[in-house]
């Protein structure tokens, strides 16, 4: 009787013990199915710190006890690539995984087995990444130029950014929207060193959480942040050539002890750069003359960029659940434009009726501060979580020009010159706050929701002045003072299921914009109020370890910056420039998009956009005053529709070949000045990225694209191209890292335009400075002691802290 209390007693405890375990568990097999023994698997907490370990059996199996929560798992072994598994919730029991599967990326070289590092181009879930560390071609260059190596992106001469032959895309800096105007963000990116730059993160169709701003989707430039145990530096320098000489240097370091860790950086970069630019116009005869007139400009280009960026941070660490951050970034550089050249205007035989000599010099500069104040807090055993972000910028941004024509003596004109200068001084303000909340429903669902609140003032002010005898006088006729203000409230609300092998996430998010545009100079005040809603959802399907779809949607707005709405004029010469539109509408979207998924190693995508009342470039030809105006005007339409493979492979052990295609049609269709614009055409882009590892660490990096003839408003982009090739060569123990790499070496990325308005064919090309040579250095001292516990990037917290909405 005794013997059986003490069975039952033992049992009873026995099952309330079995019960109130909890843990988590799998089995690690590699793609082929068969089971991986000593699979080191890390199991973190939120805020990426290490739990517990333990390593899979001979039949790949693993069980690992552990308290309730949300973990985060690293999955690595020899041979593979690392695994991670985000947000898996240990409520009661043992949460099974089923089967993970290992994709090999060891590579064997004379019994020398080289580590394995993220690719190059990464395919995940809901972007395409780019991880520009790991680039030999990357040093030496600026993040605008850098950002023509992504797959299906394309920079203009202007900095306009395309992806997928969508223009107007939102540009996000470390998860956060830029809100400064595309003259000033293309500064902003001139002046940013590639070597601050970790990865570019390319998002076709966000999500509700993520802001609506962006056409043609958001591109998230990841900038680097140390944050290792102990104390950790990178130095880097490089130096080089193309037309002209560039050089820069720079320093990231952080100390990280306890609960506080601390980090800065500082770079500074000088790039000279020289283009050459040939633009011709041909008009059609006038009814008072007996022949048609040809005009023909070129000039030489001298464009010295000298940039400064700075940045200092805080992260304080209370407790396992919590984060603190705040930190500091600054800006700051002068960008010449120096501009000499001529424009001859002659008939159709030759004879010249006006000759100018001209000579205009552009100097921009700009100081540029934000200051970011971040909170995040798991709640609870479940892991439901709260994060919130603060941010406050402030941009100042100066040009100063002085446009000189000397107008040569000819048979229908006189000598003279004329000068003309202008100063377009502008300071914008911006204040955002959001807050995001996820509640975790059960191990397969969740829910987050949030608000965002932003509030932006932009003071621009164009003075113009013409030189009459020896007096400047005003020029009221182009002069203006432009006030800005803008607020946007948005709130969404997210839901995601996963269940099977199937997968939802739906979303909706609404933004209301208030916008109030002053003309100070002629009292004209445009203001806006308005409501939208942006749906989003996407479907997927898990078919097998190999086998993936994704079907996704998602409604974009673009709204027009202030220098597109503020009238002011920019001239390239007499007869040259460009103006704003005040009376610019926003731009909306619904975004389609079907993915397949192979693998890590191919994904097929099937996209469809279409655009009402977009905006784009557009011309009103004067030809009687041989004037050309460039401006920006809504249209009926714009539709984008097309496919994009992207294949990875290796045709050797040593030989890592990546490699997208993009077919596109894009069709631009309405009216302007009473004309219609109907500018429809297939593209084609191919790159191709090839990576060799080689013995004694060397590694070669050879990189090639093209990029076919492209409808782009009424332009119409011919084809253009570049191979760039790149040697590596780590030393001391892979702490000093040594680069030598040539950019664009047979010298075809040439830009070129065609147009035909308004009776006027023009034809546009640039003979970019793109082809360089460009040596560099970095050397890391320091130990991090990150290997033993997480990865050294930044956790998803820290992402969090500094965006995602």
């Amino acid at each position: 009787m005794q013997l059986n209390l003490k069975l039952t007693s033992f049992l009873i405890f026995f099952t309330l013990f079995s019960n109130a375990q909890t843990g988590i568990k799998g089995v690690i097999s590699d793609k082929e199915g068969q089971p991986l023994s000593q699979v080191s698997i890390l199991f973190l907490n939120a805020l990426q710190q290490l739990e517990k370990e333990c390593y899979s059996t001979e039949n790949g199996s693993f069980s690992q006890t552990i308290g309730p929560g949300k973990y985060h798992l690293q999955i690595s072994h020899q041979g593979y690539e690392t695994l991670y598994i985000d947000h898996v919730l240990v409520e009661k029991g043992f949460v099974d995984l089923d089967t993970l599967y290992l994709f090999s990326a060891s590579q064997k070289i004379e019994a020398i087995t080289l580590k394995a590092s993220p690719r190059l181009i990464e395919q995940r879930a809901d972007r395409m990444v780019m991880n520009i560390e790991n680039s030999v071609l990357s040093d030496g260059m600026t993040a605008l130029e850098i950002l023509e190596r992504a797959p299906g992106v394309k920079v203009s001469d202007d900095g306009e950014i395309q992806m997928r032959g969508k223009k107007d895309v939102a540009v996000m800096i470390n998860g956060k929207l830029s809100y400064l105007s595309q003259k000033e963000l293309t500064s902003l990116l001139r002046g940013t060193s590639s070597s601050s730059v970790k990865s570019i993160e390319l998002i076709k169709n966000p999500s509700a959480k993520f802001d609506a701003q962006g056409m043609g989707g958001l591109i998230n430039i990841v900038m680097k942040n140390q944050r290792k145990k102990g104390f950790n530096a990178t130095i880097n320098a490089f130096a080089g050539a193309g037309r002209k000489l560039r050089n820069g240097s720079g320093i990231n370091l952080n100390v990280q002890r306890d609960k506080w860790n601390l980090y800065s950086a500082y770079d500074y970069a000088f790039r000279g750069e020289e283009e050459y630019r040939q633009f011709d116009r041909f008009f059609e005869k006038l009814p008072a003359e007996l022949q048609p007139r040809v005009s023909k400009q070129y000039s030489v280009t001298e464009e010295p960029l000298n940039t400064h960026n700075a940045k200092f941070g805080l992260d304080y660490i209370p407790s396992s659940s919590q984060l603190i951050s705040l930190n500091w970034t600054g800006n700051f550089g002068t960008n010449k434009n120096l501009n000499q050249g001529y424009n001859n205007i002659l008939f159709e035989k030759g004879e010249l009726i006006s000759n100018s000599l001209t000579d205009n010099s552009n100097i921009s500069t700009w100081n540029n501060h934000n200051v970011s104040l971040g909170y995040v807090n798991r709640i609870g055993e479940k892991g439901h979580e709260i994060t919130a972000d603060l941010d406050f910028l402030h941009a100042a941004y100066d040009a100063d020009q002085l446009l000189i024509s000397d107008f040569q003596r000819t048979t229908f004109q006189q000598p003279f010159i004329s000068k003309r200068k202008n100063q377009t001084p502008s300071v914008t303000k911006l204040a955002v706050a959001k807050v995001d909340y996820l509640h975790q429903l059960t191990v397969n669902q969740k829910v987050e929701i949030g608000w965002k609140s932003s509030v932006m003032e932009a003071d621009n002010n164009a003075i113009n002045d013409t030189l009459e005898g020896s007096s400047w006088i005003r020029d009221l006729g182009t002069s203006n003072h432009f006030l800005y203000k803008e607020q946007i409230h948005a709130g969404y609300l997210n839901y995601q299921w996963k269940k099977e092998g199937w997968s939802l996430q739906a979303g909706i998010r609404a933004e209301k914009t208030l916008a109030d545009g002053l003309l100070l100079t002629t009292s004209i005040q445009h203001k806006r109020s308005y409501l939208n809603w942006f749906p989003s959802a996407t479907l997927a399907r898990q078919w097998s370890a190999q086998h993936q779809t994704q079907l996704s949607y998602s409604r974009r707005i673009n709204r027009p910056d202030y220098d597109d709405l503020n009238p002011f004029r920019y001239y390239v010469d007499a007869f040259v420039f460009y103006e704003g539109n005040p009376l610019l509408q926003p731009e909306k979207a619904h975004a389609f998009e079907l993915n397949y998924g192979y693998g890590r190693h191919l994904n097929i995508s099937f996209f469809y956009t279409e655009v009402a009342e977009v905006m784009t470039s557009v011309l009103t030809q004067i030809p009687e005053k041989n004037m050309t105006i460039r401006s920006v005007a809504n249209i009926e339409g714009f539709r984008n529709i097309g496919t994009n493979i992207n294949h990875s492979y290796q045709p050797l052990n040593f030989w890592t070949s990546i490699n997208n295609v993009l077919i596109y049609q894009n069709h631009y269709f309405g009216a302007f000045n009473k004309e219609v614009i109907d500018n429809k055409g297939w593209s084609l882009n191919y790159q191709s990225n090839n990576s060799f590892k080689l013995p004694k660490a060397w590694q070669l990096e050879i990189n090639g694209q093209y990029l076919s003839p492209e409808s782009d408003g009424v332009y119409r982009r011919k084809s253009m191209g570049s191979v760039s090739i790149g040697v590596q060569k780590k030393l001391l123990r892979e702490n000093l890292t040594l680069k030598l790499s040539g950019n664009d070496v047979f010298k075809t990325m040439r830009y070129r335009t065609a147009s035909e308005v308004g009776a006027v064919r023009m034809n546009q090309h640039f003979n970019l400075d793109s082809r360089t040579f460009i040596f560099s250095a970095t050397f890391k001292v320091g130990k991090d002691f990150t290997k033993e516990r997480r990865s050294g990037s930044e956790t998803d917290e820290m992402k969090r802290v500094r965006g995602g909405s």
